[in-house]
């Protein structure tokens, strides 16, 4: 993650279910932030159109996790399970995040 020892990491989870058209965006926002210290979780929930492929194009730089179709809450319950942040940021698939809101979040603790 790059970031100091003493600084916060952000886990950012990002749910999804059939959104490949808009999960490269909603990555690129979760990867995009100004803040050193994030690592971004994406949740698949049973997609059957081209998120795998869009999640496996990211390579290591995201955490990949499939699950069978159980529900956005489930999706970001099991993301939250593996993240290992001191902040938790939710995003769905078909939104994206300024470039600062994860600073803004941490400045705001």
């Amino acid at each position: 993650m790059g970031a100091p020892d003493s600084a916060l990491v952000v886990s950012i989870i990002i749910n999804n279910y059939n959104y490949g058209r808009s999960l490269r965006d909603a990555i690129d926002s979760a990867l995009g932030q100004t803040y050193a210290a994030v690592e971004v979780i994406v949740v698949d929930d049973g997609s059957t159109d081209d998120s795998h492929a869009v999640m496996q194009a990211y390579g290591s730089s995201i955490k990949p996790l499939y699950q069978r179709n159980m529900g956005q809450a489930s999706a970001f319950n099991q993301g939250f399970a593996c993240s290992k942040g001191d902040v938790i940021i939710f995003l769905d698939a078909d939104d994206a995040l300024l470039p600062e809101m994860a600073a803004t979040v941490v400045a705001a603790l």
